[in-house]
């Protein structure tokens, strides 16, 4: 179907890239008085549209301008069997895919302008489109080649690598070229055009035997013709409005700093600009952190912000771009390597008083010694980093050697569970918690996050589960008494892996499958934003599969998965639907539409269910309330899986977090009764964890 074909002209395109106000005749000169296009193209069509719409083609049209247009769809095994069917099967598919993609386009406001104006085109007979295929083959009819001809029969031709699409032409977008030759210039430019007609019209005229073009389907164009203009004077009024339209720019009102964020910043001046917000999602520590950072970089001197995952990466790039229009900003890590060229990373980290400058880098390349080297460090520097608990771990802390003037660090828990080593270097670096610590509840109470439901489902270990559970329990207990845990209160590598072996088995356990269909089925409704948190990809599967099985369409995000991630993100925040997900939505990423999540990969770690309650408590439109299901494992039998009370313990102990700060306070009276009845303390404090980091690179 025509999902991915271009309908766009190159002249228009030029114009996008030079900003000319008449690029058809600035770039092609007198030779197109009463001339005819003709354009061989490939690429996307909603996001090449605005490239084909303009006032230049209006004026190209109203001096007797023609465009013949051949343009290849995207097909799919199944597209290239019902075209080998019946002419009537091939054009109904064809017509039907087509039409949906037009419809597509006149629900999207910012489209619906073009659209008229391309159907206005085509119903004007301005505009002749063929769809080029080949059937045989798998591979797409991609050649990008046009030839321009007028009355004198003057003739420019071109061929290049570009799709007419933003990355296509834009600066910022690929490397692309194209070359250009002209019949009057000499013989062999002569040879070159007069070979590319002779391509095109065999094309056009379906003798090549490479590729057959055939005709745009009359139920599609009869449905687009239906949106057009009734002329060209109408459309060129219609372009000059939505030019004007465009000029008017909605000036966003100016972030100010609430109360917490005031306080907090004081008080880290106080401190010498050392420190740590200790705030909650949701709370602004991005924004609270660039105010902080104001006054050093409107002195002129850099920045240097540190976080664990690309997706910060990008996130921190676009709030700087907000605060800071002005600032220059190097990206590092991620794939981002031009901090590598010709001492660049150096020059922006000078001490020279010569405007904002900010660098981002992920944790991961700043503990590199070849990223340490590049930089220029002092009292000039300062340094930020989000989510800083990650920047304590083994690799990571190599970056606390950074030498700097202010530091501030950000974490809604920034204690390193399990690691009181790494947790020390965090402080020993950045400084004390800022008080007062910016809570959870604190969040919700000055309207920064939606209240919550919480509603937890006991499950059990399967006899095979429980045994394991076992196994690696007494094998954790000869390891902390081998190395002498109970008076050193250090947990040695094989202890910490034996402990991480053993939570997975809760995390993972069987019955979470058949849990994630039930709690769907019973309570999912059209329209709501579901996040399932799945342990590892096998668990994603598996609960992809057993939607699937209920009649349920869920969608996965992942940081392995094939496809656009950002266009899955993108899809869900439009359309909602049950997303389903590894621990990479865990630190900063926002998709304030969430209402409803399930924990599967359940975690006693304090900051990793601080953060995915954070996650679904983001304030939307409409949205006032949140929804959190959870999965608890419960021993079936207490009298005898006394292995597995300190697995109940963990679990209860991050249920029994939940359920405080829930609005309905029946749950913690439900998990308070069962804890009481298994003789043990369900507030009491936990050390059996260790702190896993995501390393999400």
């Amino acid at each position: 179907m025509l999902e991915n074909s271009n309908l766009s002209a190159l002249p228009l395109a030029s114009e996008y890239r030079t900003g000319s106000s008449d690029p058809i005749n600035d770039f092609y000169g007198p030779c197109l008085e009463n001339s005819t296009f003709y354009k061989r193209a490939v690429g996307y069509f909603r996001s090449s549209i605005y490239l084909v719409i303009g006032k230049s083609i209006i004026n190209f049209a109203k001096k007797g301008g023609k465009i013949q247009l051949i343009c290849s769809p995207f097909l799919e095994q199944k597209d290239i069997e019902v075209i080998n069917e019946s002419y009537l099967e091939r054009q109904a598919v064809q017509a039907s895919g087509i039409i949906e993609q037009i419809n597509s386009m006149l629900d999207d406001k910012e489209l619906v302008y073009p659209t008229k104006v391309l159907a206005t085109l085509v119903s004007l007979g301005i505009l002749e489109i063929k769809i080029a295929l080949r059937p045989q083959e798998h591979g797409l009819y991609h050649e990008k080649i046009g030839i321009f001809s007028d009355s004198y029969g003057n003739k420019v031709s071109f061929i290049g690598s570009a799709n007419e699409s933003w990355s296509g032409w834009h600066s910022k977008g690929n490397f692309e070229s194209i070359e250009v030759f002209c019949n009057w210039h000499n013989a062999s430019e002569r040879d070159r055009v007069m070979r590319h007609e002779s391509n095109f019209d065999r094309l056009w005229s379906g003798v090549d035997p490479e590729a057959k073009a055939i005709s745009f389907p009359e139920a599609a164009i009869k449905h687009l013709c239906q949106q057009s203009y009734k002329s060209l004077d109408e459309a060129e009024i219609e372009i000059e409005k939505n030019f004007i339209a465009s000029l008017v720019v909605e000036e966003k009102p100016k972030r100010t700093l609430m109360p917490h964020q005031s306080e907090a910043i004081s008080k880290w001046k106080k401190c010498g600009r050392l420190g740590v917000f200790e705030h909650a999602t949701g709370s602004g520590k991005t924004f609270t952190a660039l105010e902080a950072s104001r006054e050093h970089l409107e002195s002129g001197l850099p920045l240097l912000v540190l976080v664990p995952s690309r997706l910060l990466l990008k996130q921190w790039e676009q709030e700087v771009k907000g605060e800071y229009p002005d600032a220059a900003i190097l990206l590092a890590g991620a794939g981002n390597l031009k901090w590598k060229a010709n001492g660049k990373l150096s020059r922006f980290t000078s001490s020279i008083k010569s405007g904002p400058r900010v660098v981002i880098s992920t944790m991961q390349t700043s503990a590199s010694e070849a990223f340490r080297k590049a930089l220029n460090q002092g009292e000039h520097l300062m340094v930020v980093a989000d989510e800083a608990h990650q920047i304590g771990s083994h690799h990571n802390s190599k970056s606390l050697t950074i030498l700097s003037g202010p530091r501030l660090g950000l974490s809604a828990t920034p204690k390193r569970y399990g690691d009181p080593e790494g947790t020390q270097k965090i402080f020993d670096y950045f400084g004390p918690v800022i008080e007062p610590a910016f809570s959870l509840i604190d969040a919700v109470n000055a309207g920064r996050l939606v209240e919550y439901e919480y509603f937890p489902h006991p499950i059990h270990l399967t006899a095979e589960e429980s045994d394991e559970w076992k196994k690696i329990t007494k094998q954790i207990s000869l390891e902390l008494a081998r190395t002498n845990f109970k008076d050193n209160k250090i947990l040695s590598d094989k202890a910490k892996i034996l402990i991480l072996n053993r939570s997975r088995i809760a995390k993972k356990a069987k019955s979470k499958i058949k849990l994630s269909s039930k709690v769907i089925s019973e309570n999912y409704n059209e329209g709501q934003s579901w996040l399932i948190y799945c342990e590892d990809s096998d668990q994603l599967d598996m609960v992809m599969d057993e939607l699937k099985s209920v009649g349920v369409s869920p969608i996965e995000y992942h940081s392995n998965m094939d496809g656009d991630r950002q266009a899955t993100l993108d899809w869900f925040k439009r359309f909602g639907g049950v997303l389903v997900s590894i621990k990479c939505l865990d630190e900063g990423i926002d998709i304030p539409s969430i209402s409803h999540a399930l924990i599967l990969a359940s975690s006693q770690n304090p900051r990793q269910f601080i953060q995915r309650r954070g996650r679904v408590l983001r304030r939307s439109e409409n949205k006032t309330l949140a929804v959190i299901h959870d999965a608890i494992v419960v021993p079936l039998d207490i009298d005898l899986d006394k292995d597995q009370i300190s697995l109940l313990k963990s679990e209860f102990l991050r249920a029994i977090e939940f359920s405080n700060s829930a609005i309905n306070k029946s749950s913690g009276a439900i998990l308070r009764e069962i804890a009481r009845n298994m003789g043990f303390d369900a507030e009491m404090d936990l050390v059996d964890g260790v702190e896993v980091d995501d390393g999400n690179e």
